[in-house]
């Protein structure tokens, strides 16, 4: 395993992670091609192409599809097939807009100053991604992001609110996938990640708030980009 890929033993974060490794393989694998632009948007999941593709038995592909729709990236319209979510203009805006609600909500709650272990947890993951970007490593670099965030607005001290921004993270997957191999947003993240963390040290709330909502547009305004401008 990469070392700079979070272990899988974290259940309460990767909900798949007690899943049979197959299982999960094949789950990154359609999430790297996803990553790549090699399964796009309503772009239908057809379980033999799958299981050429990824050498994986039915049963395999059938059950990394239920977790995916179960996360809400994958979706399974009456007689059209399991396919990536994609998102139209009004549908990309509302999540957008709850999950600025959700982000400001736990940006507001969390308590300042940050306790100093809690502050060495978000720090050792900004730098667990910042490590993993150099290596190239897909899957690495979108757990590693997604560590950050759990740990960042796990600041917030509110479960059912952190819960609820990491559910709405696999939810906005299909949107945020196009940012995870773009060099130039990768590299603004780990920036933004870094700026996170010097707000957090000096108990900036208001800069910390403008930050998070921030954190969030590139990624969007990629997808908007390649799905919605015409």
């Amino acid at each position: 395993m990469n070392k700079n890929r979070p272990s899988t033993s974290d259940t309460g974060f990767f909900p798949h992670a007690t899943l049979p490794a197959p299982v999960i393989a094949v789950i990154e694998a359609i999430e790297i091609d996803v990553i790549r632009g090699r399964i796009l948007p309503r772009n239908r999941l057809i379980e033999d192409h799958l299981m050429e593709d990824y050498a994986a038995k039915r049963h395999v592909v059938r059950a990394a599809l239920a977790e995916l729709h179960r996360l809400g990236v994958v979706v399974k319209p009456p007689h059209l097939g399991a396919h990536i979510r994609r998102f139209d203009a009004q549908s990309l805006r509302d999540l957008y807009h709850f999950r600025t609600v959700l982000h400001g909500a736990a940006v507001a709650a969390m308590p300042l100053p940050v306790a100093p272990e809690r502050l060495a947890a978000v720090e050792a993951a900004a730098q667990g991604h910042a490590e993993a970007a150099g290596t190239g490593d897909l899957i690495a670099i979108h757990r590693s992001n997604m560590t950050f965030h759990r740990q960042f607005y796990g600041l917030c001290d509110n479960p059912y609110l952190a819960e609820s921004i990491r559910l709405h993270d696999w939810l906005s997957f299909p949107a945020r996938a196009y940012g995870i191999a773009d060099a130039q947003a990768l590299e603004q993240a780990c920036q933004e990640h870094a700026a996170m963390l010097r707000a957090l040290r000096e108990c900036d709330r208001a800069r910390l708030h403008q930050l998070a909502l921030g954190h969030m547009e590139r990624a969007r305004q990629l997808y908007a980009d390649k799905f919605l401008v015409h």
